[in-house]
């Protein structure tokens, strides 16, 4: 498809590039992911006519920021030429095989199109028109690509091609989003050729309920032109791609290290053009994409709700199970028994599911669940195993029993809206631990009535104008209730609660990594129940102190943490790749301030509790141990955990 002036022989250029893996967990694309592995490469491009091209891998390096065993289809290791053939083929034919090209000669019986705003590029002494030409198939269940091409209005030269893909023309429905974006640069002031390049490919799973998704992100850059001289007889006789030998590869000199050079719109969660593209695609083929086939799927919200242990229920097994319909409706369950209250929990749901998204827009549910009312302070198997061998159970739980409706206006939306009728009885201590004794359970009152509850979290990756990365997360509910405690004290019939993280992380000064961590909560009603009190104590919200010690009406907690790195020796996984050679250190200085308690609730005095510790990060830093002191009153405290971000699977 190269639409050039006649005159162009040939050309060299060198390309730099990336490639990066990226995991993300969650639904749609809230969470920022993580980036997994990522490669910086060196390429050699020749073109001449007619036709035919030689690309040469020369420099590669690579580095592993998660255990992963990640490969990449070979032409994800090349630059795109000639806008694409008349007959796309993408990820070696296994993403995207002979899809027609828009601006092939058969292209008119295939596609639409629709003239979009014109762009105006002005060189020194020159102004280029170019016009946007939007393209869509006729037929949406066909195979055929979606997008817009920028055609250069005095010659019909591609300036930009970005498109994506109808789902017929994908061949692994694992793909959620393909995107390609090509841009050409004026060169001699004639030829428009490849001048950067971004391939966006993302796979969507899910384990038990949790979405998982796996985006590879291949980004170009090429320059370095040099037109219409003679080719060496040696570049002739190249095949289409090729790579010098690994040695040679290794040795090729890259400047900086790849985790500080890596481009922000491969870290990024989704650029500009993936958005615009995706959009187009729901619109012009949403009555055909959004139907899914019926199948049956094991759901559970995480390796806990598969088993796990708590002074509540002991030992608990349980299991869940959907089934989806090709009209989007899922009808969902899960169960859960506890082997020593001899109870029961589990949540029947009927929901309808849009077709980019596995999270339902609107759900009716019926359940019963010991529900947990402080924000976890280590992940749910960290938990299960502290309690069962020493007695250390860090959930704060009731009995509720809640039918109700779920809403959400969008897959992307980050808010989500629960109303729901409840009531609430209090949990007993049920289970032994192998060793230490249990704390008792909190006195919950038996309360009843309506709570609803709207629950939002998001997050931010750096760009070109921010070097901070974010995560925030908000819990608020509201309740119109009935009840009492056993000495016949009267609920309030209006209680709220509201509380919020906010999680910053930002590099500075070498490897050095500032952290601050704010979290909030506060709680009023007259009369108010246990249940809807702000819990605080732990190796989060208040380091150095015992789990739930602050039970008040409001507290505000802040961290700050220093990570730097230390070299230390690095773990062989085989064909996962190879632990970093450092560990790193984390001191950090927190401090709580909590508001008046409850007159039935034993809470320490209002004021300020500070805190100091040491953090230990192994592992990919995926594993922490942290020691901590609480300066008032406190006490040194050990804890080991698994990161944060990946508590929502565990």
């Amino acid at each position: 498809m190269q639409l050039a002036d006649s005159t162009l022989l040939s050309y060299q250029a060198n390309a730099h590039g990336f490639l990066a893996f990226l995991a993300q967990i969650g639904e749609g694309l809230i969470i920022p992911p993580k980036v997994v592995q990522s490669e910086e490469l060196a390429l050699t491009i020749a073109w001449w006519q007619p036709g035919r091209s030689a690309q040469q891998l020369v420099g590669r390096r690579d580095t592993t920021l998660l255990p992963a065993d990640v490969g990449y289809y070979r032409d994800r290791y090349g630059v795109i030429l000639d806008n694409l053939p008349d007959r796309i083929r993408l990820g070696d034919g296994q993403d995207v095989r002979d899809v027609p090209h828009p601006l092939a000669a058969s292209a008119r019986a295939l596609y639409e199109f629709e003239r979009g705003s014109p762009l105006r590029i002005s060189f020194p002494g020159r102004e280029i028109l170019v016009d946007e030409v939007k393209f869509r198939p006729r037929d949406a269940s066909q195979p055929a690509a979606i997008g817009s091409v920028y055609l250069d209005r005095e010659t019909g030269a591609v300036v930009k091609l970005s498109m994506t893909f109808t789902r017929a023309a994908i061949i692994d429905k694992r793909i959620e989003t393909l995107v390609v974006t090509l841009e050409n640069g004026l060169i001699r002031d004639k030829y428009w050729l490849p001048r950067r390049q971004e391939v966006e490919v993302s796979r969507g799973s899910t384990w038990l309920d949790i979405p998982i998704r796996g985006i590879v992100r291949g980004h170009w850059d090429v320059a370095n032109y040099t037109v219409n001289e003679r080719l060496p007889a040696a570049t002739l006789e190249m095949p289409r791609w090729s790579s010098v030998p690994r040695d040679s590869l290794r040795a090729h000199h890259f400047e900086g290290r790849i985790a500080d050079v890596l481009p922000f719109n491969i870290q990024i969660a989704s650029s500009e053009d993936v958005v615009h593209a995706r959009e187009q695609a729901e619109l012009a083929v949403r009555a055909s994409l959004l139907s899914r086939p019926s199948h049956a799927s094991i759901t559970g919200r995480g390796i806990s709700d598969l088993a796990r242990f708590s002074r509540t229920e002991g030992f608990a097994l349980g299991a869940g199970a959907a089934g989806h319909f090709a009209n989007g409706w899922m009808l969902s369950g899960r169960a859960r028994y506890g082997f020593s209250d001899h109870e029961v929990k589990g949540l029947l749901a009927l929901g309808r599911t849009p077709a980019f998204g596995r999270v339902p827009l609107a759900q009716l549910f019926i359940e019963r669940d010991y529900r947990d009312l402080a924000a976890p302070e280590r992940a749910g198997v960290t938990n299960s195993m502290a309690a069962q061998a020493f007695g250390s159970d860090y959930t704060t739980q009731v009995d509720t029993r809640a039918v109700g409706v779920m809403l959400r206006r969008d897959p992307r939306d980050p808010w989500t809206l629960r109303v729901a009728y409840e009531s609430d009885t209090p949990v007993r201590l049920a289970a032994t631990p192998i060793s230490g004794v249990f704390e008792p359970v909190l006195p919950t009152w038996r309360i009843a009535g309506v709570r609803a509850e709207l629950r939002g979290s998001g997050g931010w990756v750096p760009d070109g104008d921010r070097a901070t990365r974010g995560l925030w997360n908000v819990w608020s509910s509201v309740g119109a209730l009935t009840g009492s405690d056993e000495s016949a004290m009267h609920v309030a019939p209006l209680v709220a609660r509201i509380s919020a993280t906010l999680r910053i992380e930002r590099k500075t000064s070498g490897d050095r990594t500032l952290m601050t961590q704010s979290e909030m909560a506060l709680a009023g009603g007259r009369a108010l129940p246990p249940q809807w009190l702000a819990f605080a104590g732990g190796p989060w919200s208040a380091p150095g102190y015992n789990f739930s010690h602050f039970e008040t009406r409001a507290y505000v907690s802040q961290r700050v943490e220093v990570r730097q790195p230390i070299p230390a020796p690095g773990i062989k996984l085989g064909r996962f790749g190879k632990s970093p050679a450092h560990i790193t250190l984390a001191p950090f200085v927190q401090a709580i301030a909590i508001g008046s308690g409850l007159r039935h609730v034993p809470s320490p005095v209002a004021g300020v509790y500070p805190s100091v510790g040491l953090g230990t990060l192994f592992f990919f830093d995926l594993l922490r141990v942290d020691v901590a002191r609480g300066l008032r009153n406190g006490q040194w405290r050990f804890a080991i955990d698994i990161d944060r971000a990946f508590w929502g699977m565990l």
